[in-house]
């Protein structure tokens, strides 16, 4: 089975709901890239329907969205996968987004991502948001909140492969761009800076500038985590990708920033240990531990160079707060791969889904054709893309454990953190980006902005145990 390249994925820590895919899949009309749809059928996992009804939806504009029970216990070679057909009007996109509002079961997309290149290639739609509200039978209903007419998009623009994750009843966009890869390969046009707000609540869109990030609110290929039990409402952290979007400028791991959304204040704090290489397209989720320590595992990813060099970066790390050490799982690296998803499920548990073979062989640099050269590459080493990692163990597993006990602290954690309290345990001290340091980073204001005020006395405490 090929690895899969367009697979987004969003769950719940709560039982009640299903992991969900917002599949870029195959819709109604024919394939018109035979080539690829043969590569897809002769690759699947014989005696597994499931997986061949998966694989063939996994490439084109999507018709259904999967999900995945999260209160039963299963193997990746015996899940099952609930199927729902998807509006027709809904926006079929790949490199997308899901946000999640917890507190009312409701998924959000639709603002980001771009056309698939399989098929057709068929434009990317307008902007338009749509909700999804998952129910108990594994199903839900769609419903668009926000039409392609709306005068909210007259001052958005969708970007795809920027920094981007879910919080506190907020999504959050920082950058990206809106111009894929063509026949003539890199580079990428600018990106754009800035970093965008949606309000869960008000259903409502804000843009502001991101003077506080590195350089001036522009990056594309990282990752944003959400942090809830630091801060009065949790913090944003953002780390790797890169500058330019062509490989060269790539983002060192030993600096971390931090993101208070409700105050519009970066912070900048650096981290110790054993620190990753620079990369994109890796994959992060994170885990709140007994001891109050909240750990981000992070998995794969490539430097930007296919083949060879990519080997190296199947890899996994940990960075653990408040301390911001990393320390890396000891395994011999053999199967990289770059722009999966990964979700924290039950747990202590890891979801690793789908991604591309970064050690695809390939003749030419052509954005295409580094793509599909996916199919020419060895068969997915994690059935059906599923691939699930123990936190508690630090071990990959075939299996999901429904219910599974809270991640116990990590000694490596422990060890780290030694210099802060128990009682402090759960507070954040980075240091705030000062106004001189921000100054040559600053794009210009947009009429209506205001730009904030930087106090540098800031202490971010925790709402664990709340």
């Amino acid at each position: 089975m090929p690895l899969l390249r367009f697979s987004y994925v969003i769950s719940s820590i709560l039982c009640r709901a299903s992991l969900l895919f917002s599949a870029a899949a195959l819709s109604n009309h024919e394939q018109k890239d035979h080539g690829v749809k043969a590569a897809i059928e002769s690759r699947q996992v014989s005696g597994f329907v499931g997986a061949e009804i998966f694989m063939r939806r996994a490439y084109q504009a999507s018709s259904s969205t999967l999900s995945i029970d999260l209160c039963q216990n299963w193997t990746n070679e015996t899940v099952v996968f609930h199927s729902t057909n998807k509006p027709p009007s809904a926006p079929d996109l790949s490199i997308t987004s899901l946000w999640y509002d917890e507190d009312n079961n409701i998924f959000y997309l639709g603002f980001t991502g771009r056309a698939s290149r399989f098929g057709d290639w068929p434009e990317t739609p307008p902007l338009s948001l749509w909700s999804f509200r998952p129910d108990d039978t594994g199903s839900g209903s769609w419903k668009e909140e926000i039409g392609t007419a709306d005068p909210a998009w007259n001052h958005l623009t969708r970007t795809f492969g920027g920094y981007t994750a879910a919080g506190s009843r907020r999504a959050l966009v920082l950058s990206g761009t809106t111009q894929d890869l063509t026949a003539a390969g890199w580079p990428y046009p600018a990106l754009l800076p800035g970093i965008v707000h949606f309000d869960m609540t008000t259903k409502e869109f804000a843009n502001k500038t991101a003077t506080g990030f590195n350089p001036g609110g522009r990056a594309i290929w990282g990752r944003m985590q959400y942090v809830p039990s630091f801060g009065s409402n949790g913090l944003f952290l953002l780390m790797g990708g890169d500058l330019g979007g062509d490989g060269t400028t790539n983002i060192l791991f030993d600096n971390i920033w931090v993101y208070d959304a409700e105050t519009n204040q970066w912070y900048n704090q650096t981290a110790t240990g054993n620190i990753p290489e620079p990369r994109r397209e890796f994959c992060i989720a994170g885990v709140n531990s007994t001891n109050e320590t909240y750990e981000i595992f992070l998995y794969g990813g490539s430097s930007g160079d296919l083949g060879s060099p990519a080997i190296p970066f199947d890899e996994i790390f940990i960075l653990s707060l408040p301390a911001f050490h990393w320390f890396k799982v000891d395994y011999p690296p053999q199967h990289p791969r770059q722009g999966h998803s990964c979700n924290a499920v039950g747990g202590s548990q890891i979801l690793s889904i789908g991604g591309i073979d970064s050690n695809s062989k390939i003749s030419t640099g052509d954005g295409f054709d580094i793509t599909k050269s996916t199919f020419n590459s060895s068969a997915d080493p994690f059935t059906q893309g599923l691939g699930i990692f123990d936190m508690t163990s630090l071990k990959w597993a075939d299996r999901y454990t429904a219910n599974a006990p809270a991640m116990p602290s990590l000694p490596e954690a422990d060890q780290a953190a030694e210099f802060c309290p128990v009682e402090k345990r759960h507070e954040l001290y980075p240091e705030p980006v000062g106004p001189a340091e921000m100054e040559d980073a600053r794009p210009e204001m947009g009429e209506d902005e205001v730009r904030p005020e930087i106090d540098g006395n800031v202490v971010l405490s925790s709402r664990m145990g709340q």
